[in-house]
């Protein structure tokens, strides 16, 4: 379905044969923009979740006391641990990166929109409340730092699983 999406992306979707007017364009890519971020928030959530699962287990695998084979199972599943919670960070950065990018060009589109037809009053004053000010050309970038979070949380936990993987193995080889 995403693939769809990407597609009409690509084509051109303010033309007269596709939309009766402005107020429905404008409709169709806040719709699309609501998608996209729900999307993007299901995936961070997904991903959050099963980061608090490793995070769990790796915490718990710590503190395994046995004394017979407490040691190699503190070294093994906490390795293999760090090293899962990094693969599934590295493969949950292109998804939450495709959904961002998706949302961007929509933000795009539809401040062309706002910039062509708000100026042709074909849409309400642009200062009223449907607009706002994160949808004026100065003030579009404010949706970007609202998708911060879920862009950089996969980053974040990708180092934070390299380094507890590097201080399972340095306090083995230690002790």
């Amino acid at each position: 379905m995403t693939d769809l999406r990407t597609l009409l992306l690509n084509q051109d979707t303010q033309g007269a044969e596709v939309f009766d007017s402005a107020k429905e364009r404008l409709a169709f890519y806040r719709s699309e923009i609501h998608f996209e971020s729900t999307l993007m928030a299901n995936r961070t959530s997904a991903y959050l979740s099963s980061q608090s699962f490793l995070m769990i287990a790796f915490a718990s695998s710590m503190a395994n006391s046995n004394p017979e084979w407490g040691a190699l199972f503190r070294l093994v599943v906490p390795t293999i641990l760090a090293v899962l919670g990094l693969i599934t960070s590295l493969h949950a950065m292109p998804g939450i990166r495709a959904s961002f990018e998706v949302i961007e060009r929509w933000h795009q589109k539809q401040a062309e929109l706002l910039q062509i037809e708000g100026h042709a009053a074909l849409l309400p004053n642009r200062e009223s409340a449907l607009f706002g000010e994160g949808n004026t050309p100065v003030g579009g970038q404010r949706y970007k730092r609202t998708l911060l979070f879920s862009l950089r949380t996969p980053l974040i936990f990708a180092v934070v699983w390299a380094l507890l993987g590097l201080f399972s193995l340095v306090l083995h080889l230690v002790t």
